[in-house]
């Protein structure tokens, strides 16, 4: 018997899976191989094969074989997944990405082909064989990702028709055009996949309520029962969550009509996949509108949104009513409006904009129940889901039910309490969707194989069988075929999924078709006169009031407000018209809008959205300029993120548009806002906010014939960012030449405030005093109302004032120091911001440090404990000051362990600016404790840091410290000599009277 005759290939069992294909291969390999040692092929070889095996498992893909120079992988195998062929194709698209990098790194010709597809295989168990691998896949898929990677250009990725529907919504795609491969008959049409979408989502509920609901019995009498609590003023929270098309806004549809029908006071409020950069924005687009309505006017000002609320008996209360306008209405010129969040950090406003919310949410519950809902909060904004999270909680005592649906289980605050509800809804049953098919088949029951076709086909999923029934109903108009007939009909329409059935009953409305292609470009929802208006540019088969109103019948969109505004039923249906149309009528359709509302025939939209009309149109520099409104929107109201991410589109624009005057100016502004939010995401002292600055800055540099005042918001971050002492003095001086031409006084105070700061640290007292009398010169009181916030949270008279006391103790003027530090917590009070107030008060405990006024420390330190608002940082500093005197006016031990207690908490929550004067404080507990040893080496490493610094304000005294420590000691003299001499020098040369006195007593205390 021959080796090919034992070998045992048993029988075939296995199992049949849809799964996606890919294929990679080195271009020109033998090429390469002749132009490079074997050993350094070699090594780029297996680099490009482990990062592709990396990335493929990234991806949840299974590299099945390398062979040479490619490799073949799976997805959807092992594992079934629905994003296999995105998975694919994502990997596809970084494993070239991953090739060009090596490439760069080897300074060689390096690149790849990759081809995909998807298609069904069968999985067969190969173990008890003596094949090879445990596992064989057999099918057309593998050999045909091979094929067609041959047909990519190099360095690039070519997918089959079927990924491409699979994936065309999450890709933007190239087509390349039909292929003939080797083995294949027919022509295969390829696409190359450019980039990932920005945002896309594969599909979403379907709503047609006029069909009885079906299969819900047990969620709607749920819902009852936790209505009739609510009612009773036992507020409850019920959370629907389940798959895209589950049927969750059905429920709450059916919901709603019984309890409209008994007159129950009911608001639902939609999240949008487009509007979640904008906070809050389920609510405060319908808040507009109504005000609008109400005024007439389309862009109310905030005495009209004032007027609203009044109107309508909110019980909001001040607060609360000026945070709403302010949301609403936004800040006027001079920045009224805005009062209400000064001083207070990110956490705090966005804590008080989300309890105005819900108050204005809720105020209707005072005159009877309310029903409350909020769809779909998988696209919410942070500070919608901010308020989600504490409704069941703010409900409790009020007569509301509150309902919430979302993709994605969620878990809100008390998410065990007894007044909250999960519910996750899952498919039909196969009786229940034989009924649903009973609705839509009016004239007559369905066949039980129909039934059982599309029970299959939907998997459960409401909206797919209804969609697939429906579809089926058109095209089998002279009669049902059987099931191989059924199952021809999604051949021939290539129906994969949801989104292909949709894309084909759209395909099959006829003239309508081009309304809703047109209609979908506008947006999820839009109105009537826009959409006339772009109609208007060009012919149009039918009426438009007929048009819409067949699109009604259809099933496509819904009016609302009395016609005036329409609204796709599902994101998926917009998304379906909007991908049939060619990329150029796209462009050509957004130029007509953004025409129309730059001329005013139609009333602007929000930023957010021009900026996507604008961007879309080719436009970049206006998209940036909206999205950098919008983003600023964002930034003032604290939600952090949606800013990020609508300066990150901005940049992008900015980018398309290349280098010239516009963008630069437009780039200048986006790094002004972005500075603030980068910092508060990731951190005042980070790397990403230091790099905002110092590319603001760089940039500042190249604009010719301009006030940098406009850009001092720039030059502020980038001297409170900077990586040290030394470079931020240097930046200081920076600030203080280039802008002491600008004719914004308050950008004048504003660098020398930065000045004073910095120069003090560095024992320059002379030049700090000169710093704070210039700058208390230009001092307005309501200005500095508006720019505590951005300057450093506490008001520049206040920090002149306490860094004047320091500079006039050091230079011998005690009395000037305490009438200073008087002064400005006179000013502080004066302007009642506590904030200030606190800034106040650290002065003044570290002027008393400096006098070694044991018991006014404790007295400070306890005042700054009184007061409510103190932040942590401040009060970790003066527990610091607390610890310290207490150590060295009782027990020493104690007071050792409470300092290091307090200074691992105060480097935990802030900047250790204060080193020199703490280290100091540090090293007398110790020595005082009898830990002399220890104290010295404190003293060595802080004199070694602040001399290394530049931060030598407190460096005269570190040295006298360590002199008579080492006298204690017995080192030598010439040491303890060393370090008072040095110490005097210090001194002398800062004029820091009080210390060079102390040194002086001491050499003569010593005899030295």
């Amino acid at each position: 018997m021959t080796t090919r005759e034992r070998v045992q290939t048993g029988s075939l069992a296995g199992e049949r899976r849809h799964v996606t294909a890919l294929y990679y291969d080195i271009v020109g390999s033998t090429t390469l191989l002749n132009q490079l040692d074997p050993e350094e092929f070699g090594a780029m070889q297996r680099s490009l094969h482990n990062g592709a095996a990396a990335l493929i498992s990234d991806y949840n893909g299974y590299l099945e074989r390398v062979h040479g120079d490619g490799g073949c992988a799976y997805f959807g195998f092992p594992e079934s997944r629905e994003d296999a062929a995105e998975c694919a194709v994502a990997s596809a698209i970084e494993i070239v990405e991953w090739c060009e990098k090596l490439a760069r790194q080897s300074e060689s010709s390096l690149k790849v082909r990759v081809g995909i597809t998807t298609g069904v295989v069968v999985i067969a168990d190969a173990s008890k064989t003596n094949l090879p691998g445990a596992t064989e896949i057999i099918g057309v898929a593998p050999a045909l990702a091979a094929r067609i990677q041959s047909e990519a250009a190099p360095n690039s990725v070519a997918v089959a028709e079927a990924t491409y529907r699979l994936t065309m919504g999450a890709f933007e795609f190239e087509e390349i055009g039909p292929r003939h491969l080797k083995g294949f008959g027919e022509p295969v049409l390829l696409w190359r996949p450019l980039t990932r979408r920005q945002q896309f989502d594969r599909f979403t509920a379907y709503r047609r309520v006029s069909a009885p609901l079906i299969g819900r019995e047990d969620e709607l009498e749920l819902c009852g029962r936790r209505w009739v609590r609510a009612a009773n003023g036992n507020g409850q929270f019920i959370l629907l969550h389940g798959d895209p098309g589950i049927g969750k806004s059905r429920l709450i549809a059916e919901f709603r009509r019984d309890l409209a029908a008994k007159g129950v006071r009911i608001l639902v409020f939609q999240c949008q996949p487009r509007g979640n950069s904008e906070p809050l924005h389920p609510f405060l687009e319908p808040l507009r509108k109504a005000i609008a309505d109400t005024t007439g006017n389309p862009d109310p000002d905030r005495d009209a949104v004032t007027r609203y609320l009044r109107s309508h008996g909110s019980e909001l209360g001040a607060l609360n009513a000026e945070i709403i306008t302010f949301l609403v209405a936004g800040e006027t010129e001079g920045g009224a409006g805005q009062a209400w969040q000064v001083d207070l950090s990110n956490e705090e406003i966005r804590a008080r904009v989300v309890e105005a919310m819900l108050s204005l949410l809720t105020s209707p519950s005072v005159l009877g129940p309310l029903l409350l809902i909020i769809e779909d909060v998988h696209w919410a904004d942070t500070l919608t889901k901010a308020l989600v999270a504490k409704l069941n909680r703010w409900i409790e005592t009020r007569p509301i039910l509150a309902v919430v649906t979302s993709r994605e289980a969620i878990a809100p605050d008390g998410f065990g309490d007894p007044n909250v509800l999960a519910v996750a809804l899952s498919g039909l049953t196969a009786q229940a969707t034989a009924e649903l098919l009973s609705t839509i088949w009016e004239d007559y029951s369905p066949p039980d194989e129909l039934v059982a076709f599309i029970y299959e086909k939907s998997d459960g999923v409401p909206l797919f069988a209804e969609q697939l029934a429906l579809w089926i109903r058109e095209r089998a108009k002279a009669g049902l075929p059987d099931r191989a007939g059924l199952e021809a009909l999604l051949r021939a329409d290539s129906i994969l999924d949801l989104r292909d059935l949709l894309a084909a009953r759209l395909a099959s409305l006829g003239p309508l078709r081009r309304v809703a292609q047109i209609a979908s470009v506008l947006g999820r929802q839009f109105r009537r006169k826009l959409l006339a208006c772009v109609l208007e540019l060009g012919p149009l088969a039918i009426p438009l009031d007929e048009a819409i109103e067949g699109l009604v019948q259809a099933g496509i969109v819904r009016r609302k407000s009395g016609g005036m505004e329409i609204r796709f039923r599902h994101v998926l249906i917009q998304e379906a018209a909007y991908e049939s149309l060619l990329k150029s009528e796209r462009q050509e359709i957004h130029t007509s809008v953004v025409n129309l509302i730059q001329s005013g025939v139609v009333p602007p939209l929000s930023d957010e959205t021009m900026a996507w009309h604008f961007g879309q149109a080719g436009q970049p520099v206006q998209a940036a300029r909206h999205a950098i409104q919008a983003a600023e929107a964002c930034d003032v109201r604290s939600a952090m993120q949606e800013a990020e991410n609508l300066l990150d589109f901005a940049e992008k624009q900015l980018a398309q548009a290349g280098r010239n005057a516009e963008s630069n100016e437009q780039l200048l502004r986006l790094l002004t806002v972005r500075g603030p939010v980068v910092a508060a995401l990731f951190g005042r002292g980070s790397k990403q906010a230091r790099a905002i600055y110092e590319r603001g800055v760089s940039l500042c540099a190249t604009v010719k014939d301009r006030d940098r005042a406009e850009w001092f918001p720039l030059y502020w971050g980038w001297w409170f960012t900077a990586p040290d002492y030394q470079t931020q003095r240097a930046r200081s001086d920076i600030l203080v030449q280039d802008l002491e031409g600008s004719a914004d006084p308050e950008v004048r105070l504003q660098s020398l405030h930065c000045a004073w700061a910095t120069n003090i640290d560095a024992g320059l007292h002379s030049h700090c005093l000169k710093c704070v009398e210039q700058g208390l010169v230009l001092y307005d009181e309501d200005r500095a109302c508006f720019n505590r916030g951005r300057y450093g949270g506490h008001d520049a008279k206040v920090c002149g004032l306490g860094e004047r006391a320091f500079s006039l103790w050091f230079v011998g003027d005690d009395n000037g120091a305490s009438e200073s530090i008087i002064a400005a917590k006179r000013w502080a009070e004066h302007i009642n911001h506590p904030n200030s107030m606190l800034h106040a008060l650290e002065f003044e405990i570290e002027l008393k440090r400096y006098r070694n006024d044991h018991p006014g420390v404790i007295a400070v330190s306890e005042r700054i404990g009184e007061l409510g608002r103190a932040t942590p940082g401040v009060l970790a500093k003066a527990a610091l000051f607390r610890a310290w005197a207490q150590g060295m006016s009782g027990d020493a031990a104690a007071g050792v362990m409470a300092f290091e207690t307090e200074l691992t908490r105060w480097r935990e929550i802030a900047t250790y600016e204060g080193a020199p004067v703490f280290e100091g404080m540090r090293s007398e507990l110790f020595e005082r404790a009898g830990r002399n040893d220890e104290a010295l080496s404190i003293l060595d490493s802080i004199i070694a840091a602040s001399t290394g610094s530049g931060q030598v304000f407190w460096l005269a005294e570190l040295l006298r410290q360590r002199a008579v420590l080492r006298h204690t000691l017995g080192e030598s003299q010439e040491a303890v000599v060393a370090d008072l001499r040095r110490a005097l020098e210090v001194s002398t040369e800062q004029r820091a009277a009080p210390l060079a006195s102390r040194v002086r007593l001491d050499l003569d205390r010593l005899r030295l």
